[in-house]
């Protein structure tokens, strides 16, 4: 009776993971909150998690920084994995010192130390694009990046992990690091101080992106080749 009683529980906990975490799906930080639910203005977090299993999420952050005296520019790269454990029906334990509710399949909350980070789901399938082929149209040519239809800036990705961006409306122009990171499958851009870009579309001109920060709502946007 005993051990009837362990495998029925292992059973309902294993029924409950999958029928409340979709894997194969991509979700995306909106910011972090204090432990009486005020924005934490200065938490600059892009953060996304990667549902790999119905018990298991992986976890990508970045960082940039500017050095002040310099001009240095740095683009730190974070990953781990979140290996989930049964709490109740929408609860998680990922240690001893965070935890993860689920509130609805398109939305979930990591709790840690008083603070709390909320995802919310993109409905993107995985390996929309090819990460070669779009190394190789972005190093190709000048891109005019358009982001709700506003173009102001020119940029030149070059192979040395640098970018050069010209605004549009001036003569000035500087070298910022750049990172494409392969996030299980989904493609991201990460420049310094901007927000990454989620690659959706490859053709012949142009490279369709979502741009994703943690403050605001995605927009859409796109590489035009410079002709």
């Amino acid at each position: 009776m005993k051990y009837s009683l362990i495998l029925f529980t292992l059973l309902i906990t294993t029924i409950s993971f999958g029928q409340d975490i979709d894997t194969d799906q991509l979700w995306r930080t909106k910011g972090v909150y204090d432990s009486v639910g005020n924005f934490v203005e200065r938490a600059k977090i892009q953060g996304f998690l990667y549902s790999s299993k119905s018990n298991q999420f992986y976890r990508l952050r970045t960082q940039d920084k500017l050095n002040m005296e310099t001009g240095e520019t740095k683009v730190f790269v974070y990953r781990d994995t979140l290996n989930l454990t049964f709490l109740d029906s929408k609860s998680y334990k990922i240690s001893n010192k965070e935890t993860l509710t689920l509130h609805t399949k398109d939305s979930l909350t990591i709790q840690f130390k008083g603070y709390s980070f909320p995802y919310t789901k993109i409905n993107l399938k995985s390996k929309p694009v090819n990460i070669d082929k779009f190394k190789t149209q972005l190093l190709k040519a000048p891109l005019i990046e358009s982001i709700d239809n506003k173009q102001d800036y020119e940029y030149t990705y070059q192979n040395n992990g640098l970018a050069k961006i010209k605004p549009l409306e001036s003569d000035s122009e500087w070298e910022s690091e750049y990172k494409i990171i392969d996030f299980n499958g989904f493609i991201i851009l990460q420049g310094i101080v901007s927000a990454p870009k989620l690659i959706t579309k490859l053709n012949k001109n142009t490279i369709n992106f979502i741009q994703i920060d943690y403050r605001y709502k995605n927009k859409p946007g796109v590489f035009i080749k410079k002709q």
